[in-house]
């Protein structure tokens, strides 16, 4: 039920409608409160309808995008602006 309290949600390798059709409602809940819903999938699938942004990714280019993705956050929001807990964290567990 979370999902509602969302902004920005990416369903990936998962055909929500097929597999979590109790919870399915709270994407359609999410996205009418302004939550943008992404969707990685190589098929245009059930879910896909839903969604803002379809991915077709290929077989194999999962943790590629994912890896990009963790890049770009902790280049944007962890070296490129530094913030005193995160480098204290570091500082203290690696």
């Amino acid at each position: 039920a979370d999902w509602y309290n969302s902004k920005f949600i990416v369903s990936m390798a998962s055909n929500l409608n097929m597999t979590r059709t109790p919870d399915v409602h709270f994407i359609a809940e999410a996205r009418t409160e302004g939550t943008k819903f992404v969707v990685l999938s190589p098929d245009f699938s059930q879910i896909a309808k839903y969604c803002d942004e379809w991915i077709p990714i290929q077989a194999g280019q999962d943790t590629a995008l994912w890896m990009a993705a963790n890049h770009v956050i902790l280049k944007e929001y962890y070296i490129d602006r530094q913030v005193p807990y995160f480098v204290d964290y570091l500082k203290r567990y690696t």
